[in-house]
């Protein structure tokens, strides 16, 4: 994890620009329904404000370090009733309370029964705790007991499903994600779908976007909001699709790249008897992520000449701020933003690295340090466990 957050900070920094969002008349590139609210982020994202034009105040969890709760790299961050569950490079489920302290582990990683292989993704429930494994689902008490399996298999040349994430179904059952992650040739005659709806006995329903090249990854591809589930958007996809309590699945926001965005055919050359190409995507918008979503702001990060942003557009006030954190212009008063993996009662919660948070101490005023009540972690280790950072949205 330290290596991947130190070479992620060459990349990052803080831009903030206002932005104007509205319906237009007239379909854009990938833009599916025209009644579907655009935001739109400019194409010259050179503009830069401060961290202070979204956010309010910035406050720190730093993770309990020991021999039994070591973090190599946080896949995954979800908070639920106060309880901070960390899967552990797809390797532990660990779990923290709200003070950092570290509590327990759910299941552990083998062959056997009850054991798992690796940690896809989670689900936290009223009473339990669903774990997505390769080929089952292992269910465990929230204090980590195990309670069940559920075996299945749909890597065929019909289907080929490696599920990477899931959700419950308001039909009943699950949704799987399995992306394009397996598959040796997308160029098929059969039609092979990226997310599938499956039974309570995981059997495939019905597929969902139909493959038509890679998808990329992301940290968490269903989002709840409210009585919503939410998909974070796939490679070269520019719209947010929601499924409501009805199972529809339909277009929620599309966000306008402008010429930032690719719009040619992504093309795809899995191929045994085509020779592999490239392209250098890197002055497009390609891959987008991290989308999230509270009462007042949504949140989306994305790359463009191999810099990270984040776009946070705020649904009140109608404007929408553009952020990143490779800004060599950042302020002595303001801390960088990295993203968003997690929101946690309207704040945007993203896991630093300690040695990260040196660099900041090294960077910023004396006065923002102590009005940040950071002084502190001047002598921290800089191996320790990672650093939650809360930030909180602007009302």
């Amino acid at each position: 994890m330290k290596k991947q957050f130190f070479n992620c900070i060459i990349f990052l920094g803080v831009l903030c620009i206002v932005l104007s969002c509205g319906k237009k008349t007239e379909k854009g590139y990938g833009q599916t329904n025209n009644n579907v609210p655009i935001i739109n982020i400019p194409e010259d994202l050179t503009h830069i404000s401060h961290l202070d034009s979204v956010f309010s105040t910035v406050t720190f969890i730093p993770l309990e370090t020991k021999d039994e709760c070591l973090i190599s790299h946080i896949f995954t961050v979800k908070i639920v009733d106060s309880l901070i569950y960390i899967n552990n490079n797809r390797q532990q489920l660990l779990v923290f309370g709200m003070d950092g302290k570290f509590k327990y582990q759910i299941g552990a990683k083998g062959e056997g029964p009850q054991e798992f292989l690796e940690i896809n993704d989670f689900i936290i429930n009223k009473n339990n705790i669903e774990l997505l494994d390769f080929k089952k689902i292992q269910t465990y008490s929230l204090t980590g007991k195990h309670l069940d399996s559920k075996h299945f298999d749909l890597l065929n040349n019909t289907t080929y499903c490696n599920a990477e994430h899931f959700c419950h179904s308001p039909l009943g059952g699950y949704y799987f994600w399995g992306g394009t992650s397996g598959p040796n040739n997308y160029n098929t005659g059969q039609t092979r779908y990226m997310m599938y709806h499956v039974d309570d006995k995981l059997n495939i329903i019905k597929g969902y976007f139909p493959i038509e090249h890679g998808t990329g990854t992301v940290h968490n591809r269903f989002i709840s909001y409210k009585d919503t589930i939410i998909i974070d958007p796939y490679l070269k996809e520019y719209n947010i699709y929601q499924i409501d309590n009805k199972g529809e699945i339909i277009p929620r926001y599309f966000f306008n790249f402008g010429k930032n965005a690719y719009t040619e055919k992504l093309l795809v050359n899995r191929h045994k008897d085509r020779p592999e190409t490239y392209t250098d995507f890197s002055q497009y918008v390609l891959n987008c992520e991290d989308f999230h979503e509270t009462e007042k702001w949504l949140h989306l990060s994305f790359s463009c000449n191999n810099k990270s942003y984040s776009a946070l557009f705020n649904k009140n006030a109608q404007k929408c701020y553009l952020l990143s954190a490779a800004n060599p212009l950042l302020k002595k008063d303001e801390l960088r933003f990295w993203g968003a993996y997690e929101v946690y009662q309207d704040q945007l919660v993203f896991p630093i690295d300690a040695s990260w948070m040196q660099i900041e101490l090294d960077r910023i005023s004396l006065e923002y340090i102590n009005k940040l009540n950071i002084g502190h972690f001047k002598n921290m280790d800089e191996f320790n466990n990672p650093i939650l950072v809360f930030y909180k949205l602007k009302e």
